[in-house]
């Protein structure tokens, strides 16, 4: 009983002592600016070994169970054993305990991190592909720039910019691929958006080079989305969702063969200029990436990629558009999980 008694005041003596100052200390510890830790322990030196790598400690079964008035967390002590602890209150030593075994195991691990199963050292793993920006905003840099009569929050624009590429490609009339953009955010409220639909399209674009003074559907909204009717918040939804689909949209002709269109995103600007070659017949798609990416052009009965591991200017083109035609364009830019940017390159008659 002696020698049991005298392991377990070294290993209480060996939870006290402080680690070593060569040790790695736990973040955020400011006790051990003053000298003393959480429980009024002086600083003294580690001692590398553990007490009870020496000594054998022979604990009867009997006192592994719960009727042991002196069984703390699995570690059992006799009566003997517990004027160790001379609080008072059970409560309190075992808390004490605790913090104890805690402290120093963390000071433990620290100095001597565990290792996988594979690795016979340390290691530091980094996943530099991760991009700085959240993959759902990578894009939405240019949504601060839409014309509209009070600022949307970019939660809201980030759904909108993901719709209206659904939309985009779809032949559908512009009335109902606006309906169609906005529906999820305004569930139940169909018969209120196909009428609010028809005010915004009756309403000049804000984005038009020669804008004129706001109409009456943009007129006396409230300073902040926030306290916005109902109403006014399905208006400005479809304000945005117009402005989205025309920025996704290059239109190009025989008479009006070039369009140009520049998108901002959170690694710069990205440049799309679609050209109709009437010479050859073909349909040709150059990108100016501000970072390395790809290009996927896709026609009725064609289909071109182009790819470059740097920043720098791209090409696709697919041969003999048809009139009437909606393509699509995928603009990929190098990040983790980063969806692609949807297009709709548009070839059109001369009467449109």
């Amino acid at each position: 009983m002696n020698r049991e008694t005298e392991a377990i005041k070294n290993l209480l003596n060996w939870l006290l002592q402080e680690p070593n100052p060569n040790f790695s200390k736990p973040s955020g510890d400011s006790s051990q600016e003053t000298g003393f830790d959480e429980f009024g322990a002086a600083d003294q030196q580690l001692n590398d070994s553990d007490p009870l790598d020496s000594e054998e400690v022979s604990i009867p079964p009997s006192q592994f169970n719960g009727s042991n008035p002196f069984f703390f967390s699995g570690y059992p002590f006799s009566p003997e054993e517990s004027q160790l602890f001379e609080s008072g209150d059970r409560p309190a030593v075992q808390d004490r305990f605790h913090a104890l075994i805690q402290r120093r195991l963390r000071a433990e691990i620290e100095h001597k991190p565990p290792l996988f199963p594979w690795e016979t050292e340390v290691c530091e793993y980094f996943d530099s592909a991760t991009p700085d920006v959240v993959p759902a905003y990578f894009w939405t840099a240019q949504l601060q720039n839409l014309s509209l009569p009070i600022p949307m929050p970019e939660t809201i624009l980030a759904n909108l910019l993901e719709q209206c590429q659904e939309v985009v490609q779809t032949s559908l009339r512009e009335g109902a691929k606006l309906v169609q953009a906005v529906e999820s955010l305004f569930p139940g409220q169909s018969n209120a958006l196909n009428q609010l639909a028809g005010l915004v399209l009756a309403s000049p674009s804000r984005s038009a080079a020669l804008a004129p003074q706001p109409s009456r559907l943009q007129e006396g909204f409230p300073s902040d989305y926030d306290v916005a009717t109902p109403a006014q918040r399905m208006a400005l939804s479809l304000i945005a969702a117009r402005e989205i689909i025309e920025s996704l949209t290059l239109t190009v002709s025989p008479s009006q063969p070039q369009a140009e269109r520049q998108w901002q995103t959170a690694a710069g600007t990205l440049t799309l200029t679609a050209d109709y070659q009437i010479a050859t017949g073909r349909l040709r798609v150059q990108g100016e990436l501000p970072c390395p990416g790809s290009l996927q052009f896709q026609g009725a009965d064609a289909e071109a990629i182009a790819q470059r591991s740097n920043p720098g200017s791209l090409s696709v083109e697919i041969p003999d558009p048809e009139l009437g035609q909606t393509n699509r364009l995928e603009v990929r830019l190098e990040g983790a999980n980063l969806a692609p940017l949807v297009f709709a390159i548009r070839f059109v008659t001369e009467a449109e």
